[in-house]
Parts: structure tokens; sequence; C-alpha cells
């Protein structure tokens, strides 16, 4: 083990260019420990280095040859002409595949890389090389080499580990290698029959899709798999994946009707009916969809992956709320029960004794955006809590600040419809400064209620003033005395006094406040890093109960913003609101 600690020590220190001493180094690992999972990630980490590395002088970067025109394909050429970007490609991948037979400490790192290498070395196009047979030889010869080693792996590596992956092997079910989207599609068959209830809500969208040959694949996904349990004669689980198409199917029209009368806030709709129960499905819920980590990381075949004490849904209400938003989404609200009673018939479509609770959802339709980009963020937003809980020391940054991000389940029904997990307790950021008021301020000042705030035509023409006067004039420090004597004078901050009428005890408000702030800051930096826009004051959403701020809405990502007709510039929401009055502010 020190041996392969110096090794990883001098791969750190940028001893890329000794491939052979290293190469001998690591094997020396491998040999001695056999059963080491660490020697057979490092080194593939190492392969992959040697990887990007070799593609940089390819691309001349660094030098006066480089293109800013580098982009994905001319990678992929790249790749196709270099027989040695193949080999280091093959053998990075066998090296992940072994440290995934091993163990899965490193899942969330080695089987997404390895994913993307089999992705990019089969996605190169044998047609479009140049006609060099000995070049387009050799390509073929990596690919079915590639494809020969994942197919091994299937039976190998547990289907627990490709459900992590997921969204990643679903992206690719339609790659253009013929062999690569049938060993996908093999992939997807099997995690969907070890985890029918979870992967199912997955796998949704696919069944919908707008393109024919996605919809065709999915459906044959599910039939499949159905077969499978009904020789099994498992004739529930196999009317589970009968029924899930018509479930799915009622959403997305729940997602696209439209009232007749638009002002309408809510409406009552005729309930789903299958020959499955709503009890044998599992509520598409963070806490129900997501794995347990110490499961995975302990490779133990015979324990459960995923939360037992997930209450399941009994019945949906008929009375259906839409939002007030744009969009006009819907919320539904779902009975819940313990598992032990999910068994007794849906007798009543109210609040019931045996009910332990509501769980509430939102359906939307994204008229011009796609919810796939909400569900990549949310999965994003995974990763990043992984690195901020990575760290097992106390004298971490991230553990002392608990930094986080609140996620929540998006399950994508369709390109354009989904259903996204209620986050609870929470109020918009809106809503919160309007109900908010300051009681130092005298009792008939526009300075006491939050209420004003709904004038936001006069705050607009104040905004838009004090922007044209910087516009004409050039003068940003006196367009900022504008902006602060029409806008900030007559509308002062009020949230901080949210603060102190929500949290009377001491301890809770200073915990509320730290909370807010900490978890406003991690949104600002990762919405920064991913060109987050639109963060009005609806999208960003505040616990009520411990305030803690939560965002919403990722369909204006990859400065997307910088696109509209009025760019927004800033790289995240900073406003006199969510500072308060403080001495730094006034400084």
């Amino acid at each position: 083990r020190r041996l392969l600690q110096a090794t990883e020590w001098m791969v750190q220190s940028g001893w890329i260019q000794e491939t052979k001493i290293i190469r001998q180094r690591f094997r020396a690992c491998q040999n001695i420990l056999t059963n080491c999972e660490r020697a057979h990630f490092s080194f593939a980490k190492y392969l992959q280095s040697l990887l990007e590395a070799r593609l940089l002088r390819l691309s001349g970067m660094g030098t006066n040859q480089h293109s800013e025109t580098y982009d994905d394909k001319t990678r992929l050429l790249d790749i196709g002409h270099d027989t040695l970007c193949q080999n280091y490609m093959l053998e990075a991948m066998s090296e992940f595949g072994k440290a995934l037979e091993l163990s899965q400490k490193h899942i969330y790192q080695a089987l997404p890389r390895l994913l993307s290498m089999w992705f990019d070395l089969t996605g190169v196009c044998v047609g479009r090389m140049e006609k060099d047979n000995s070049l387009q030889s050799s390509l073929q010869d990596s690919q079915e080499k590639a494809n020969n080693l994942i197919s091994h792996l299937i039976d190998k590596v547990q289907p627990c580990s490709f459900y992590t992956a997921l969204p990643q092997l679903i992206a690719h079910i339609c790659h253009q290698h013929e062999d690569t989207s049938t060993i996908v599609t093999s992939i997807l068959k099997r995690v969907l029959e070890k985890y029918p209830r979870q992967a199912m809500w997955a796998l949704a969208w696919l069944r919908h899709s707008a393109c024919a040959v996605r919809s065709s694949m999915g459906d044959e996904i599910f039939k499949s798999t159905a077969k499978k349990f009904q020789r099994q004669e498992n004739m529930d689980v196999h009317d589970l994946l009968m029924d899930s198409r018509s479930l799915f199917k009622y959403l997305i029209d729940l997602a696209k009707y439209k009232p007749v009368k638009d002002k309408t806030n809510s409406f009552s709709v005729k309930l789903w009916r299958g020959s499955s129960p709503l009890h044998a499905f599992v509520p598409p819920i963070k806490a129900a969809l997501s794995v347990s980590h110490a499961s995975i990381e302990a490779n133990d075949r015979s324990k459960d992956i995923f939360p037992k004490q997930v209450p399941r849904m009994r019945a949906f209400h008929k009375d259906i709320q839409l939002m007030s938003s744009k969009a006009r989404p819907k919320r539904i609200t779902v009975f819940a029960v313990q598992p032990e009673y999910a068994d007794t018939p849906a007798a009543s479509y109210e609040l019931s004794n045996q009910d332990v609770g509501e769980i509430h959802f939102l359906l939307k339709q994204e008229a011009k955006g796609d919810l796939r980009k909400d569900a990549r963020v949310q999965d994003l937003n995974n990763v990043i809590n992984r690195i901020l809980a990575g760290a097992q020391s106390g004298a971490h940054v991230a553990c002392q600040r608990r930094l986080h991000l609140r996620t929540f389940s998006v399950v994508c029904l369709s390109e354009d419809c989904g259903i996204l997990e209620w986050v609870p307790n929470t109020d918009s950021f809106r809503n919160i400064v309007t109900k908010s008021y300051n009681p130092q301020a005298p009792r008939h000042s526009r300075r006491r209620r939050g209420t004003n705030l709904a004038d936001f035509g006069y705050l607009r023409d104040a905004y838009e003033k004090a922007q044209q006067f910087y516009f004409k004039r050039g003068n940003l420090k006196k367009a900022a005395l504008m902006f602060e004597k029409l806008c900030l004078q007559k509308y002062p901050p009020l949230l901080y006094w949210w603060f102190v009428h929500n949290f009377p005890n001491p301890h809770a408000w200073f915990e509320a406040r730290a909370r807010f702030t900490l978890s406003a800051s991690v949104w600002s930096a990762v919405g920064h890093i991913i060109g987050l826009g639109d963060r009005h004051s609806e999208n960003i959403l505040i616990d009520t109960a411990n305030g803690e701020c939560v965002h919403v809405d990722f369909d204006c990502i990859f400065n997307k913003g910088l696109n509209l007709p009025r760019p927004e510039v800033i790289p995240f929401r900073l406003t006199v609101n969510m500072i308060g009055k403080t001495k730094l502010e006034n400084d």
C-alpha cells in the first residue's frame, strides 16, 4: 500500500511522461494487492490523464496551430486517427471495469468515466474516416473490443451500479453504433428487471418520447421485461409494468390540460384506474428513488439499496390546483399510507384515518423548454453534495459550514412534460417579502409593509430610468445614486424582519439566518458555474421551517440569459433584501 501511495503521489506531482516506470509500479501493486480496487482505479485515472494529454497535443493546444473551433467532433476524429488514443481508452476501460468488479467504493467516479470513454470510442464513425484501410480496420477492431468489454461487465457488475448511471445510459440508447445501442438496451432491461418499481420512473419518458425510435425502444424494454416476469409467474410486477404506460399517459394529459376558464384556480378530474392498484407504484420522490450509498459501497448483493420505510400512494385527490405562474403548472395531491397498509383498498378519495399524510407533486409542461435539463441539474446538484460531504474530517470547511444544496425529484414523462416533487414548507421569495413588515417604521409609512412591492410598475419604470441614464451619460456612480433614491429608499429591505417574526427564539433566529446565508451562497456559486438565469423572486424559495434557500426551474442554463431581449449580465442574485441592513452593507 505504501508503494501504491507513492505511485499516486508521483502521478499527482506531474510524472505523466514516465509511462514505463509508472506502469510498472501500478502493475506491481496489482500483483501484490490482488483484491485492491484502488490499485485498478488509480491506474485507470492515470491512463485517462495520458489520453487527455495525448489529445491535447493532437489538438495543438498551447501552440500556434491550435484552432478555437476544436469541439467534440474534432476530438472524436482525433481518437479515430490515433491508435495510441484508442489503446489508452481500452486499457483505461478495462482497469475501471476491474475496479468495479472488486468494489463499488468509487462507483460515482469510475462508472461515468468508463461509460464516457466507451461512448466516445464507439461514437467515431468509420465511414467518415479517410480512405485508409489500416486506420478503419484498427478503429473497427478497437470498437469491437470496447463493446465486448462492456458486454463482459454486464454480468460482473451489479445492477445497482448501472442504476446510478441511468441518465447517462438512457441518453445514448439511440447510439449511432448498432452494437453499442444493443448493449445499452440490454443494460437497461437488466436494471428494470432488478428494480422495476424505481427504474420505471427513470425510463418513463422513453415510452412517450417525441422521437419514434426512442418511443419504440422504450416500449420494447418494458414489454420484454414484463414477459420475463410473466414467465416467472410474477404477474403483479408484469401488470405493474404494463399499467405504467397508462399512468404516464394520464399524468402527461393532465400536465397538458388547459381549463376553459383561464382565471380558475382549481378543477376536478377523473381519477386514474388500472389493473394494478396505485399503491403498487413507488411514489416518484427523492427518498424513494435514491439509492443508499452505504449499501452500494458495502458491495452486498443481498442488501436492499432503497429505503424500506417510504410511504406508498393510496389514491389521488380529485381536485387539482392551478398555480399562478405563467406556465400554469398543476399541483396534485396523493394520499400516503405506510407500506404495511398499502394493500388495503382505496375506499376513499379523501384523507382517511389510515393515511399518514399527503404527498404533493407539480405537473408541468414546458412550452418552449425541456424538463430533462431540470433533471440533469438535479443530478449535478447531487454530485456537488457528494463532493461537499466527501471529507470525513470534521475540520473540513464544508463540514464546519454544513454546505449543501436542497434537491428534489424531477421525473420526465416526455421531453416537455414531467412530474416534480413538491418541496414542503417552502414559500417564494416574493411572497415572503410581500407578507413582511417593518414594525419600527411609522404606522402609515410605505416602508412598513412589503405589500407595497406589488407596485411593480413603478419599480420597473424607476429602474429603467436609472438604466437609461447610465446608457446616455455613461456615469455609473450617478446612475447608482439615482437607483438608490428612486427604488431602495422607497422600498427598503424587509426580509430580515421576516426572520425576526418567524423565528422569535434567538437560537432559532441565528440558525435560520445562518442556514439561509450558507444555502444562498452555495446556490450562487453553482448558478454562476452553470450559467443559471431567470432567477426572479418566484424561482427562489425559502423553507419557512428553517430558513434554507431552494432554487427551482432550471430551464435557463448555460448563460442562456445573455441572449434574452434584456440580457441578464449578473452572475447571481444578491439583492438588498438578501443582504439586509448590516454594518457591512453600510460600509
